[in-house]
């Protein structure tokens, strides 16, 4: 099953965009050069004629795709390794010298087999040895293309799948393998892991899975005419995404879309610390400080996260967009939510994200003396000292604690009743985390942005002021509170010419949790075929070309 990592455009290594190969230039008798085990070189790799099948191999030199041959041996197990800057072929039992290639050059092995061991898999085709860093071997597998797709097929999806979804995997395998040149510079042109797409020979092929490659053989996946790379991925748990929002660039074919087939469908979640999240930050190329906040900041039309904003505890924010708010934190997919735990925050010794606010108060301009905090440029009180304040105005309202339902109850017209400790000072902050509290006024609930401070609630006056129908401005380092109207009615008091209003409330806002859980839907990048809804589909009665048809947006299949 395909479990991406990363299954990157070309746009990321070549500035041309998305690879497609030219029109009437797909050759699909081709052969192509497949860096086996490329993300590490080796040392001395071995081959092993499997057993079955005729011994020895061809020593020579690859033409192009063609193998030349130079010497035969009949010899059944090769160890190759670097010697005096040569690449040298020894007979893996006896360590006798079978062949050696001119220095700097690489080594082409023919096998006489049909099949050759390689580091525990069965492949076909033939082989290169190249040098690198000096004493390593890079291992490439000269196959052709429809040989290829048969390797991939049975490690990308389960070959027991119906076969309509295995013609379906073919064809999108094949695309991929006709339209990406990744490695172009490392000196073959895909690699065999899921960097690219999963390669791993003939280990695990069955019938079924050799039967939809020969049944789809030579077909490929066109746009107006122009072949197309055809990316996939597990499963979108709940809708595919514009390759636009996840990697840049518009392409007609790969537009998101509501999937209803999906059955299976990966859930998962991940509890990450602040710190843990800054650590990823910074080894993303981030520059963030202590986190405060790690909030989702943008959705995709089909609900996919493409922005996520963080906030570290001075206030800077950084934000991460379209395939790193995967990548960058680890995660499975693009489709989740992200909820801040509620714990003791980090303190706050040195932040000025959090500070006493030093705002003077008025009440329909009478001095009121209610002591909160300044958080972002907006300033949070406790909902007792503001109800206090407002006791003697048309704007009173009561505030009860309901013990047997563990809330804040907010009565509106009716006077405040205290309790004692109001308009208490805001001591230096200690400790911070998001208010968990669930606030009820006429029986409905109330969203408030507010945090728990010092182990007590402070909420943004805006939004009290709004919930609760008066006004509330800001002039002359001065806040306006207006009872009896509304908090969207204009400022009737304009600041004074020398000074600015309390800047708006930031898209996040300092939490302080210590840690957060992302919790997710799908797997991989969301673009393109899902592997789980292309099975789905295929028990309920869809032909391979209809699944391709969903998936990829006004696609035809070529030959």
């Amino acid at each position: 099953m395909k479990r991406i990592v990363s299954v990157l455009l070309c746009i990321l290594t070549m500035a041309a965009g998305l690879c497609v190969t030219p029109a009437g230039a797909v050759d699909t008798n081709m052969t192509l050069r497949v860096g086996l085990l490329a993300q590490g070189a080796l040392d001395s790799p071995q081959l092993e004629n499997v057993s079955g099948f005729a011994g020895g191999y061809a020593f020579g030199t690859m033409e192009g795709t063609t193998f030349s041959p130079v010497k035969s041996v009949g010899n059944t197990q090769l160890t190759m390794r670097v010697v005096n800057g040569a690449v040298q072929a020894a007979d893996t039992a006896t360590g006798e010298v079978l062949f050696t290639a001119p220095a700097g050059s690489e080594l082409a092995v023919q096998p006489n087999s049909e099949q050759t061991w390689f580091k525990g898999y069965k492949w076909k085709g033939s082989f290169a040895y190249r040098i690198t860093d000096g004493s390593k071997l890079v291992v490439i597998n000269y196959v052709p293309l429809e040989e290829y797709v048969k390797g991939v097929l049975p490690y990308e999806v389960d070959p027991n799948w119906p076969a309509e979804a295995l013609k379906a995997q073919a064809v999108c395998a094949r695309s991929f393998a006709l339209g990406t040149r990744k490695h172009t510079s490392e000196g073959f042109d895909l690699c065999n892991t899921t960097n690219c797409q999963v390669y791993l020979g003939t280990n695990k092929a069955t019938a079924a899975s050799d039967a939809a490659v020969e049944a789809t053989a030579g077909e490929y996946l066109t746009y107006a005419g122009e072949p197309v790379v055809g990316y996939f991925f597990s499963s979108d748990g709940g809708a595919t995404e514009d390759a636009a929002n996840v990697w840049g660039g518009d392409y007609a074919y790969l537009k998101g879309k509501v999937d209803p087939y999906e059955e299976k469908v990966d859930e998962w979640s991940v509890t990450l610390t602040a710190e843990e999240i800054r650590a990823k930050l910074l080894d993303g190329g981030y520059q963030i400080g202590t986190v405060a906040n790690v909030q989702v900041t943008g959705r995709t039309a089909t609900d996919n996260v493409n922005e996520v904003t963080v906030t570290d505890t001075e206030g800077k924010q950084v934000t991460i967009r379209q395939s790193a708010v995967r990548t960058v934190f680890g995660l499975k997919s693009i489709r989740y939510t992200i909820t801040p735990n509620t714990g003791t925050g980090a303190p706050l010794a040195t932040s000025l994200a959090i500070v006493p606010s030093v705002h003077q108060v008025t009440v329909d301009g009478s001095t009121a003396a209610p002591r909160g905090y300044n958080i972002g440029g907006n300033n949070y009180y406790k909902l007792r000292d503001i109800a206090y304040i407002l006791t003697d105005t048309e704007s009173r309202f009561n505030v009860t604690w309901d013990s047997v339902n563990n809330r804040i109850v907010l009565t509106p017209g009716e006077a405040y009743q205290p309790v004692g400790g109001e308009l208490a000072a805001a001591d230096a902050v200690q400790s911070y985390i998001a208010s968990d509290a669930e606030i009820v006024m006429d029986g409905s609930v109330v969203l408030l942005t507010g945090y728990r401070i010092n182990n007590n609630n402070y909420y943004k006056l805006r939004d009290i002021g709004e919930a609760l129908g008066f006004g509330v401005d800001f002039a002359d380092q001065t806040v306006l509170i207006r009872t009896g109207k509304s908090s969207e009615e204009p400022d009737t008091v304009p600041p004074a010419a020398d000074e600015t209003p309390a800047p708006s409330e930031p898209v996040v806002s300092v939490t302080g949790a210590a840690s957060y859980t992302f919790h997710g839907k799908g797997w991989g990048h969301s673009v393109g075929m899902s592997q789980w809804g292309a099975y789905a589909m295929a028990k309920q009665g869809f032909g391979y070309q209809d699944i391709l048809k969903f998936y990829y947006t006004g696609i035809a299949v070529s030959r």
